[in-house]
């Protein structure tokens, strides 16, 4: 016997079930958001004029779901509202583009309310009795940056060339203060791109003096005008600085700035960093742009994240420790070898005051 399986009949079916079990995980996920403060939620500077915006709660819930069920496209999200009951509760109905969806997880607010979302969700565990005193998990992995792999800026060849130019031209500032073009400048301040815009200003000085001067010679000078001699000169001068080694300088000394103790950066993403992968399927360990993520995790419960530029664990335990909203309620910090170093086990003793479990070889 088979159930009633007619092609092509009308069949009218009224169901006014629209509803959840009640240990369906969209029921949590809504339940932790709905009990974030709304000023946590809500943005504060909010339009006033305008078609409102999307409710943060909702936009929240909608991402929690769809990661929950390893859903992490935009256009995917977006077809999950309207085929998805769970996803279609959430968002009471309503329905919103992908556009919508990525501008929402990619803005500023929504990175602060996931933040907090971590602060919130730590209390939730501790209040429902899943968190002990006892040790708190550190560890990390590598997540490749969405950039390119080829845009790297080395840091030793930025320091190589930019020795070079500053070289060039305090040889090229002793030569113009021998001929009384440009004045006396600090040694610190003639290698810097403002020092080089300095005496490129003055060059222009002299140069259109000289043109003044010229104006008033006769055309016609036997052996020729020393003042276009040295007109031709400083404009060979000028020119140098300013198509060559201003630009060069400033693009120095902005890629200086970057690196920020770093060894590398992708110019198309400064913040990311070339380092080694965990996934390296050619065995070459080619170096690609991308982020230390460090995580703190109890009883498998993920408390807290953070990204670092830097690659080597070394160097994140203590500012990921320092950031981290529920360090007091343990008493231990558990790690592996790659966060052992005699800084470390100091600035956990005396800082933080805490017992530290991690190896050091």
């Amino acid at each position: 016997m088979y159930q009633n399986y007619t092609i092509g009949q009308t069949e009218f079916v009224l169901n006014y079930n629209y509803d959840l079990p009640q240990n369906h995980v969209a029921r949590l996920i809504s339940d932790f958001v709905d009990s974030i403060p709304q000023d946590v939620l809500l943005e504060d500077s909010g339009a006033a004029t305008g078609r409102p915006s999307s409710h943060p709660a909702i936009m929240l819930k909608i991402l929690l779901f769809a990661y929950s069920r390893q859903t992490y496209s935009g256009r995917k999200i977006e077809m999950m509202l309207d085929e998805n009951l769970p996803m279609r509760w959430l968002a009471h109905d309503y329905t919103y583009s992908y556009h919508t969806i990525n501008n929402f997880r990619r803005s500023q607010h929504a990175s602060k309310l996931i933040k907090h979302a971590f602060v919130y969700f730590t209390m939730a565990l501790k209040d429902h009795g899943l968190i002990q005193n006892d040790a708190v998990f550190i560890d990390g992995t590598k997540v490749e940056a969405d950039a390119n792999k080829y845009s790297f800026t080395w840091r030793r060849a930025v320091e190589k060339y930019h020795a070079k130019l500053r070289e060039k031209t305090s040889k090229l500032y002793e030569k113009l203060v021998e001929k009384q073009v440009v004045q006396e400048m600090a040694p610190e301040l003639v290698t810097s791109a403002e020092g080089m815009e300095v005496m490129e200003q003055e060059l222009a000085e002299k140069i259109t003096k000289l043109d003044e001067e010229i104006k008033q010679e006769p055309k016609i000078i036997k052996g020729g005008s020393v003042r276009k001699r040295r007109r031709r000169f400083l404009k060979k001068l000028r020119h140098q600085l300013s198509n060559d080694l201003i630009p060069r300088a400033k693009k120095y000394e902005r890629a200086e700035d970057i690196f920020q103790g770093r060894n590398s950066y992708s110019k198309t993403d400064h913040d990311a960093t070339f380092m080694c992968m965990k996934e390296d399927p050619m065995m070459n360990r080619e170096l690609k742009p991308g982020y230390n993520l460090q995580i703190a995790t109890h009883k498998q419960f993920v408390l807290d994240y953070e990204l670092f530029s830097n690659p080597t664990d070394t160097r994140t335990l203590v500012p990921f420790l320092t950031q981290f909203h529920a360090l007091d309620f343990f008493k231990h910090i558990v790690a592996d070898a790659g966060y052992g170093s005699e800084y470390n086990y100091t600035m956990i003793l005396d800082q933080f005051e805490k017992q530290p479990v991690i190896p050091y070889t």
